[in-house]
């Protein structure tokens, strides 16, 4: 079936235009002011934003469920919980955790994506557990495992379910996980990792693209003795290798760090994740104390998920689109910020040749929104999948 979208701001990549979409089935077939298409129903945006939709490539949870789960249910629920905000392709991602208990939220994913294609639902992302024991942050100590290569073939062996995996390429074995990762088409992301620039550097020919959210677990500037050194934050925006993940609640990085990160990557470089947890999407209120699916206890405070002593952020409770209107208020472009919650990240997991663009051939993976960027309505494969109630 063809619609027309009309009377509405459409986002595209390097503009807004007060423009139209074209659509037939589940992809987009042109962008411009004049159709003859007689045969396509109309849709009046009302003047809102008609965008791609956005893409959360790191995120563990939402409407109170994991991606630690062992229901495809539960999956299925946290998509649809980040489809409110505008998540028209969700890569649930895991915890560290034993090899064996990774390996079955792989096939809880891969059930899920089999029973609701209609959620945009990629696959599965392992935020490690092959990580320093240095730079845990919220994840639990006792799950930190040292690689060996029995065990990363465990992990990837489904090359067409995993989306990506971090790890730390300067512990024993680590870069070999890279290594793994590239020769099945896996991205590999340096991820809570202790590493020197130079290391961070070398890993780039060892498999490595990315860096997982950066500034948050990882090295960077300090004083060793008299002498600075630097880490692998200063690699990843240093190096055009490098991809950067970076976490937009404006709690885990301040204003001046986003507009550093913007200033040194650009929007075809760095890109927006949640890092949610299941208590995203939730509007929990502050002081509720959660115990996350690691044993990690944690509390909601300052608009945050922080453990409970207080010392260490714990992950955000903050949905893509919300972060989407931060970077407006750190100076990002429209059309900047999108391709940052969109294009980008599904670009990283090999997608950005299909997804991620309001452009003809793309897929009809659309989003309207309003000034707010309070999503109104989520089109995945050119069907509605979330209407706003008011």
């Amino acid at each position: 079936m063809k619609r027309l979208y009309v009377n509405a701001k459409v986002v595209c990549r390097d503009t807004v235009l007060e423009t139209a979409v074209l659509t037939e089935d589940a992809k987009i077939l042109a962008v411009g002011d004049r159709f003859d298409a007689p045969d396509a129903e109309t849709v009046d945006c009302g003047g809102l934003y008609l965008s791609p939709g956005f893409a959360d490539i790191h995120v563990h949870g939402g409407g109170g469920y994991s991606a630690m789960s062992d229901d495809p249910a539960e999956i299925i629920a946290m998509a649809r919980a980040h489809l409110a905000f505008g998540v028209t392709a969700i890569v649930p991602t895991t915890l560290a955790a034993p090899v064996e208990t990774l390996c079955a939220c792989r096939e809880t994913v891969a059930r899920a994506m089999a029973a609701a294609p209609e959620l945009g639902i990629l696959g599965v992302h392992f935020e490690g557990p092959f990580l320093s024991p240095r730079k845990t942050g919220a994840q639990s100590p006792g799950s930190i495992l040292t690689p060996t290569n029995e065990a990363v073939e465990q992990l990837l062996d489904r090359k067409e379910i995993v989306r990506m995996i971090g790890a730390a390429p300067e512990i024993e074995n680590g870069m070999m996980v890279g290594e793994a990762a590239r020769e099945r088409g896996i991205t590999a992301s340096v991820a809570h990792s202790d590493a020197s620039f130079e290391v961070a550097e070398q890993a780039l020919a060892h498999g490595y693209s990315d860096v997982t959210h950066l500034f948050s677990a990882c090295s960077a500037m300090h004083k060793e003795g008299i002498f600075r050194q630097v880490g692998v934050a200063e690699a990843g925006l240093a190096l055009d290798g490098y991809t950067t993940q970076f976490i937009g609640d404006l709690k885990h990085l301040p204003y001046g760090a986003i507009k550093l990160i913007y200033a040194c990557k650009g929007p075809d470089k760095a890109y927006l994740i949640s890092d949610g947890l299941e208590f995203c999407c939730c509007d929990l209120p502050e002081g509720t104390l959660v115990t996350q699916k690691n044993g990690q206890t944690a509390l909601v405070e300052d608009g945050v998920m922080k453990l409970r002593d207080r010392s260490c952020l714990a992950g955000s409770v903050t949905p893509l689109s919300r972060m989407v209107k931060n970077l407006l208020a750190c100076g990002v472009p429209l059309h900047d910020a999108v391709t940052m919650a969109s294009h980008t990240p599904l670009s990283v997991i090999g997608f950005g040749d299909r997804k991620g663009q309001i452009a003809p051939g793309y897929d009809a993976d659309l989003i309207l929104f309003d000034e707010e960027i309070r999503v109104r309505t989520a089109i995945v494969g050119g069907k509605v999948q979330f209407r706003a109630q008011s």
